[in-house]
């Protein structure tokens, strides 16, 4: 494992485009982070400023950090498609790297960069959380923050979708090309032409879907006293019924299995 680790980082850290899209990432999410805590509307038992106490703070911080993953999954599309491209798959494998271990190679990658993201989402929420709350207590700290899983959960599974998608096409351009437009064009065109019950299936809407969109006027009223089903998004026709959160959890988990179990058929299958 750490010789797998010693490999991936030597890979990576010589790459400019690394070092700047994590900048990139974690400079945007925290400008967007300074940004919602600067809203600041108050009226008798709603406040916005709870967006950004705990224990609220971390389904908000990690929504707004669920934005960014699909940067994550293009960073593990260029990086992967870079070793393609300049045939260093094909001689580590020559060298007696087995195809096996460059591929958990890729996962140690994937991992890492989740958790770099997790990393950021718990120092900015403690950041911000300290700032923004009174009275706090270490049971109102870490109330909710089992999403932080969540998030973990959502990231791998941008990712290991990346890596997929460069192992089976192995060009940068067409592979970061054909990931976004699956994202932004195939999947959603496909869904609407499908019955409503499939709808939700699909594996791009499941994986999204693990952070959805905060009930706001819910995490904004004083002690959250608004009933969550009077106010929610869906019951107001927002946006579509969706799946139970364990329904998608138990989903997301098959669709991440079963987008590294079709890599690793790839990686096994195709010539060097």
């Amino acid at each position: 494992m750490l010789r797998l680790i010693k490999i991936e980082w030597a890979k990576v850290s010589s790459y400019n485009l690394f070092r700047v899209i994590l900048i990139m990432t974690g400079s945007l999410f925290l400008l967007v982070l300074f940004v919602l805590s600067r809203i600041d509307i108050s009226v008798p038992g709603f406040s916005t400023r709870n967006i950004v106490r705990f224990p609220n703070i971390w389904q908000s911080f990690v929504w707004v950090a669920s934005w960014f993953n699909v940067l994550l999954a293009i960073l593990v599309i260029v990086l992967t498609g870079n070793e393609f491209a300049s045939k260093t798959f094909r001689q580590q494998v020559m060298s007696g790297l087995s195809r096996n271990e460059w591929l958990a190679g890729k996962g140690i990658l994937i991992v890492g960069l989740a958790l770099f993201g997790l990393i950021l989402i718990i120092l900015a929420a403690l950041i911000y959380g300290v700032i923004f709350t009174r009275d706090m207590t270490l049971g109102l700290i870490f109330e909710n923050s089992s999403i932080l899983f969540v998030y973990f959960l959502q990231s791998i599974g941008y990712m290991v979708l990346g890596l997929l998608f460069i192992t089976v096409l192995r060009s940068n351009a067409l592979g970061i090309i054909l990931y976004l437009l699956y994202f932004i064009f195939i999947e959603p065109i496909t869904r609407l032409l499908c019955p409503v019950e499939v709808r939700g299936w699909f594996p791009v809407k499941i994986i999204s879907h693990l952070t959805p969109i905060p009930e706001f006027l819910q995490l904004a009223s004083q002690n959250g006293n608004l009933q969550t089903d009077n106010f929610s998004f869906e019951s107001m026709g927002l946006i579509a019924k969706q799946l139970s959160q364990t329904v998608t959890l138990a989903m997301a988990v098959f669709y991440v299995i079963l987008f590294s179990f079709l890599t690793w058929l790839v990686v096994r299958k195709k010539d060097l």
